[in-house]
């Protein structure tokens, strides 16, 4: 069993996804995948299995669910050789701490997956994780049709701001661990999204497939082992180019939020970068230290009340979020304040610098089921050199020209889901 100091060190380095079975075969399917941790509910807990993965390089957790009695299932778990456990859930504080100290005691990895509202950026911890976050996609009503936000694009469900907004105020790896809705089985382009949604947000997510994909691909069907590759390809994606990982926002519209607000989707945030506003993160907490932008800076309106505890989206009736919108689309215009992309309705962007490097890598995730091509971008400063990567395929290099705010380039190849340019 790893020492305890060992795993924290491990933690920046774990990828990773729920895991339907206890077949020590299985495990045949995470190769050729960088997925090093897996999610075990209770009935896949086996000492066995354990020590199979174990000797692959795979951490092993065991989920603890309030349901039941968890205490028992700590105890329980400490004794089947896994890696650690994972609280997930809403737990009371006194749980968590029994629970932490049965796995602690049994020198294990403890993680715990709550609610955003429990989540504690300045907790210390190594890694945070929460369960409770919006399925990413194009949001389409029940008729089937897609939704148009105030931005007038298609509305995308997204946890970008979420995930701004917690990699602004904490340094722990953060884990987005937002299961698909239950009953429905979903084309593999939704489990691309789900991974690019965090990734470009500094985060990774926990893979989790519907119940009609675990089960085809337990059974090795081949349009299943096709989209797991491609799984695995999105994942390795972001796993061969670790350092964007510690790339910072390179925009110059910054705002201001509360931890309360930041923790709800589908507000002010996820409006601007829906435009494609290169939006920074502020917590409210580091705005009166925060250095002045060279572009600017806006506070979001206060929430009209508390958010209930189970509470995940902004109202929809909030109008004064909306006023606020309109007013700083009014005051950028057409201004280029870090990047701007046109051809791009069904996507979302993140523009990033690396420290110490003159170098923006520029993210690109397309939520809608269909390829993209003919994009256009500028950056702001004069740049030579730039160069597409998307999963599973060479990297390409763009011509660069340019342009009255930057340097300009064009995307003609297909975008399926995920791409990241970096220029230099």
């Amino acid at each position: 069993m790893l020492a305890a100091a060992l795993l924290i060190a491990l933690y920046p380095d774990l990828v990773p996804a729920r895991w339907p079975s206890a077949d020590l075969k299985s495990l045949d399917l995470l190769h050729n995948t960088p997925i090093n941790c897996l999610w075990l509910e209770r009935p896949q807990w086996s000492t066995a299995f354990a020590a199979e993965a174990a000797k692959r390089g795979i951490a092993t957790l065991g989920v603890i669910h309030r349901e039941g009695d968890p205490i028992e299932a700590a105890n329980a778990l400490a004794k089947t050789g896994l890696t650690g456990g994972v609280a997930e859930g809403p737990f009371d504080d006194y749980s968590l701490l029994l629970i932490s100290g049965t796995l602690a005691k049994a020198k294990m990895m403890y993680v715990e997956s709550g609610t955003r509202s429990t989540l504690k950026f300045d907790s210390g911890l190594p890694l945070l994780s929460t369960s409770q976050g919006v399925w990413p996609g194009i949001h389409v009503e029940k008729g089937g049709s897609a939704t148009a936000g105030p931005t007038a694009n298609p509305w995308i469900d997204t946890n970008t701001g979420f995930l701004r907004h917690a990699r602004a105020s904490t340094d722990a790896t953060l884990w987005m661990a937002v299961r698909p809705p239950e009953g429905s089985v979903y084309p593999v382009t939704r489990y691309l999204q789900a991974i690019g949604d965090a990734a470009i947000n500094g985060a990774r997510w926990v893979v989790s497939l519907d119940a009609d994909l675990e089960k085809r691909l337990l059974a090795r069907e081949p349009k299943a082992l096709k989209d797991w590759a491609q799984i695995a390809a999105a994942l390795q994606h972001f796993e061969d180019h670790r350092e964007w990982r510690a790339a910072k926002p390179a925009g110059q519209i910054e705002l201001v939020q509360s931890d309360t607000q930041a923790r709800l989707s589908g507000g002010l945030f996820d409006m601007l970068t829906a435009k494609h506003m290169p939006v920074v993160a502020v917590p409210k907490s580091q705005a009166s230290t925060a250095q002045k932008p060279n572009g600017f800076r806006y506070e979001a309106p206060p929430l009209k009340a508390e958010p209930a505890p189970g509470d995940l989206t902004y109202d929809a009736t909030d109008t004064s979020v909306n006023t606020v919108w309109q007013q700083i689309s009014a005051d950028v215009g057409r201004r280029n304040l870090g990047a701007r992309l046109f051809n791009v309705a069904s996507m979302l962007s993140h523009v990033e610098v690396l420290p110490g490097q003159r170098q923006l890598v520029l993210h690109l995730v397309n939520y809608s089921d269909f390829p993209a091509s003919g994009i256009t971008a500028r950056v702001l400063g004069n740049y030579r050199k730039a160069r597409l990567y998307r999963p599973g395929e060479a990297p390409v290099d763009l011509e660069t020209e340019k342009v009255e705010d930057g340097t300009g380039f064009a995307i003609d190849e297909r975008i399926v889901t995920i791409a990241t340019v970096v220029v230099e």
